[in-house]
Formats: C-alpha cells, structure tokens, sequence
C-alpha cells in the first residue's frame, strides 16, 4: 500500500508539473517535422518548424522558429523559410499572430512589395477544460494591390485524448475551429480539429471541407519527427 501510494504521489508530481505548461515548443534546437497526406494517402507536403531561440518579454518570451513548407519532391514553397514568433504569457497562453506570419510568407513572395497588417491574434491558454469556448481570431493582410483575410471563428475544446503517431506518443487537447480564408489562389472555407501537447505543440491537424452539408476529411497532417 506504501509503495502504491508514493506511485500515485508521483504520478500527481508529475500532472502538477504538466498543468500551466504552454502548447508549444520551448527547446532551441529543436526541429519538429510533419507531412500532410490527402485523405487517398497522398503526400500533398511536408512542414518544418525549426525552434531558433526562446526571449524573455515583459512577464512572458517569445519563441521564435523557421516555418518551411516543401512539395512532396521536397522543394521549398512559397519562398522558402520564415522566421515566426510565437508569444508565451506569463500564465502560458500561447499567442500566434496570425496576420504576423502571413505576411512574412507573402513578403518571401513578393520582396520589396509595401504591406499593411491588422489581427486579432490566436489564443490558446495553458489550462483548458472540455466544452472551454476561445476568442476567435483573424487578420487581413495587404501586399500591393493584393488582400488576403482569415477568420478562425467557433473555436472550442473537444476533449482531451492520448494519441499514437510516428513521433511518439502524446497526451493531447483536441481543438476544433472554423476557418475562412480569402485571397489570390486561397478561396476556402474548412473545418479543423487539432491535437496540442504541452510542451510541443501541434501532433496532428485534420482538415475538413463540406460536402452535401456534412464534413468531409479532405487532409491530415501528423508529426513525423521531434
């Protein structure tokens, strides 16, 4: 019984110091790498999040990371790497400027071009429950002539799940949200279901379109590599 009750001490250690960790990575060095299969199994890409350095800001830090995207014949995409930022507050709600890292994407494409930005950001706290509703975020982001926009809007907490994929296994919070997306070449409207550990990240993201009213899974991307 003694040992039985030091093993559930620990184990309670242990949750303790998982709760009010962030969902994303916080180990320079680190390289996570996905790959996003169609839903007939073709590789349609893969994803590189290169983790450069960790800041101290105010009561928060900044992550910072190349984000590449490469075609399956492993070429580069849309101009190749870009430096993102992502903001940890001092409770570890994660904060992704959205219009922030579509604009250094658009500026890889088109170098030189003036650009505006207005966001709201994503937010996902450290400590979530199921049922939990998170503020919607969006942006807009002008580059020349163009205008691209995106809406993430009914964001909610689905469950928490522990999943197996080839990068290991992870306990998990699963994320669904709602996504509109307007611009040259990206006119789409999707639904979303997302699995975040703490202390990595995203581990899997399934991507849905509608189809005769019900979603249909058109991608999903896993982590292959951490």
């Amino acid at each position: 019984m003694k040992h039985f009750a030091l093993a559930v001490l620990l184990l309670l250690a242990g949750l303790s110091a998982r709760g009010g960790e962030p969902y994303v990575c916080l180990q320079p060095g680190r390289t996570l790498v996905y790959e996003r299969h169609k839903a007939n199994g073709r590789l349609e890409r893969t994803t590189t999040m290169e983790y450069t350095a960790v800041r101290e800001s105010g009561d928060g830090r900044l992550v910072d990371y190349i984000f590449t995207l490469r075609g399956p014949g492993g070429a580069a995409l849309y101009g190749g790497g870009a430096p993102m930022t992502t903001a940890v507050a001092a409770d570890g709600t994660i904060s992704q400027d959205l219009g922030a890292s579509l604009q250094v994407v658009l500026h890889n494409m088109f170098p030189g071009v003036d650009q505006s930005v207005e966001t709201v950001p994503a937010l996902i706290p450290a400590e979530l429950k199921p049922g939990d509703k998170l503020p919607d975020a969006r942006c807009t982001v002008k580059t020349g002539i163009m205008t691209h926009t995106m809406a993430i809007t009914e964001r909610k907490v689905l469950r928490f799940e522990r999943i197996r994929v080839p990068a290991g296994e992870f306990q998990c919070v699963v994320i669904r949200e709602h996504k509109v997306e307007k611009g040259l070449g990206r006119n789409r409207e999707t639904v979303s279901d997302s699995w975040y550990a703490a202390g990595i990240g995203p581990v899997r993201h399934d991507t849905y379109r509608y189809s005769g009213g019900n979603l249909k899974l058109e991608a999903s991307e896993i982590l292959k590599k951490y």
